[in-house]
């Protein structure tokens, strides 16, 4: 069967699945086709409609989760809910898959019931001809295949939708398309997982309290992942440990995630409940690194000092700090986005965490910047994610805990970190360099200016933005006076042929059209001032 063939027939699959779980109904809640208010059921339809197309949209709704300044928080809250697990594949396609990605015999044994499945990966318990315990998380014969023809629709409809409505520009649909494609072919890639997990658990050294399996190496391809064998169960609210004990856990579990934020710059973007694990010695371990969330320098350093603004109750250093992360423009209100800070970080202080919502504040923050014209990155987005999905799993450790006075009692740390960050001899006289090399310039710059004016030479280029709102009256303006000569036409036609015996049912005609037309250009005009 050609490529072709099998994107009509997945893309008529998922027609059928769309119409049956009632799309429209979703598209308008979502404002993409159309506007209505949003609803339990049709989040609850969206998501089941996901979970039964599979991998890339169980990924896309795990994406879409994370952007609350685009979504209502019903369907926030829904997507939340996915569920990634599926059959699992016959033990003997997952044996095959060994036997071709890893050498020679090294297990004694490999169990054929799987530990756990999901849409990606299987997962094997085994024994190593060491005698060490192991698992083998094993990628699922022929998935990158409907990956990648899923994907490719995605494009497609990104586009369609992007070039139809400004709600799906708003929602930057080609841009999610872009990411989900990017996190996708990160998770079919166990070497790079791999490297992953290596990476965060250097950082995680220092935290005695978390653990991360260690790549059991040579054993790692594409396909085929080893890693050692940690006993534990999921984490959940009768975890049996002391109080002290779950507080001194949770406590160090939210500080490692924002230490990987704020001063590594580099963090396990995924800690779900099923990624987290509470061993059997009472520690924490962090499983599946697929999904890894990097930040260049500078976001990363701006994202450290708004961590910090927002637990020190600083409302204008937030605004200040969001609007230098952010892309915005003419139509941005920024007087109004600082009024609005200041109104709402208040209320997230001298409260526990078992009263206030994970990730609230961050969350805010989204829906407030998407109000106001500001154009957040989409690392935030997923920052933002990653921290409230840690915030949950602490809540569950110890429901008083309060991320908010973490982040107080960690700021001198990460100051004192970012300045011996910024202190060593690369990272001083590479900042001194880019800051004294476009003064040098400045006396060159200044005379070819002298020149071009003395010379009459001096060019000044002036470029108009922000017409759209000038552009749609002209438009609308136009249409209504075209359609007003349409209908003074017709009622003269009318008139004229009125006069001639034989041509009275074409003046009759003519007459109605324009009764018609005329009736709809009143009715557009009452219902949508400005339009036609």
């Amino acid at each position: 069967m050609g490529v072709r063939t099998e994107r009509i027939k997945r893309a008529v699959h998922v027609g059928r699945v769309a119409r049956r779980s009632g799309l429209l109904r979703v598209l308008r809640e979502l404002g993409v086709w159309g506007d209505r208010p949003a609803t339990r059921e049709g989040a609850e339809e969206f998501r089941r409609a996901l979970e039964e197309l599979g991998t890339t949209y169980i990924k896309l709704g795990q994406l879409l989760s994370s952007r609350p300044d685009l979504l209502p928080d019903v369907y926030i809250e829904e997507l939340g809910k996915l569920v990634d697990e599926v059959p699992p594949v016959p033990f003997d396609q997952i044996e095959r898959v060994i036997r071709d990605e890893l050498p020679g015999e090294i297990f004694v044994r490999i169990e054929p019931e799987p530990l756990a499945t999901a849409s990606i990966a299987q997962i094997h318990t085994a024994l190593l001809t060491s005698g060490r315990q192991v698992v083998l998380k094993v990628r699922r014969p022929g998935i990158e295949h409907r990956i990648e023809l899923d994907l490719a629709l995605l494009r497609t409809t990104a586009e369609q939708f992007e070039k139809r409505s400004e709600r799906a520009q708003l929602l930057q649909a080609r841009a999610l398309a872009e990411e989900l494609e990017a996190h996708l072919r990160a998770e079919l890639d166990f070497v790079e997982e791999a490297h992953n997990g290596e990476i965060v658990a250097g950082f995680l050294a220092e935290y005695e309290d978390l653990v991360v399996p260690q790549v059991i190496r040579p054993y790692v391809t594409e396909r085929v992942l080893v890693l050692e064998r940690i006993e534990g169960r999921k984490v959940d609210g009768d975890h049996g440990l002391a109080a002290e004990r779950a507080a001194e856990l949770a406590r160090a579990f939210f500080r490692a995630y924002v230490h990987q934020v704020t001063v590594e710059g580099v963090y396990h973007a995924d800690p779900h409940r099923g990624n987290v694990l509470l061993t059997t010695d009472g520690r924490l371990a962090l499983v599946d690194f697929g999904l890894l969330g990097r930040l260049d320098e500078d976001t990363r350093r701006n994202l450290a000092l708004l961590l910090l603004a927002v637990a020190q109750n600083r409302a204008d250093d937030v605004a200040d700090l969001i609007l230098g992360l952010s892309r915005t423009s003419l139509a941005s209100d920024e007087s109004g986005f600082l009024q609005e800070i200041r109104r709402k970080l208040p209320r997230y202080h001298g409260r526990p965490l078992a009263r206030i919502r994970a990730g609230e504040a961050l969350a805010d923050l989204q829906r407030i910047s998407f109000q106001y014209g500001v154009g957040l990155p989409t690392t935030f987005a997923l920052v933002g994610k990653t921290l409230s999905q840690a915030d949950s799993i602490a809540r569950v450790l110890y429901p008083e805990l309060d991320p908010i006075e973490l982040l107080e009692e960690d700021a001198l740390e990460v100051m004192l970190r970012e300045a011996e960050r910024r202190l060593e001899p690369n990272q001083l006289f590479a900042w001194l360099y880019t800051q004294l090399e476009p003064l040098g310039r400045m006396p060159r710059r200044a005379g070819q200016l002298v020149t071009k004016l003395e010379t009459g030479t001096m060019k000044v280029g002036v470029a108009p933005t922000d017409l759209g709102d000038l552009e749609m009256v002209m438009r609308s303006t136009a249409n209504r006076i075209g359609g007003a000569v349409i209908v003074a036409a017709l009622l003269v036609a009318s008139a004229l042929l009125a006069r001639v015996h034989d041509l009275r049912w074409y003046a009759f005609v003519g007459f109605c059209l324009a009764f018609v037309l005329g009736l709809y250009m009143v009715w557009k005009i009452i219902r949508t001032p400005g339009e036609l």
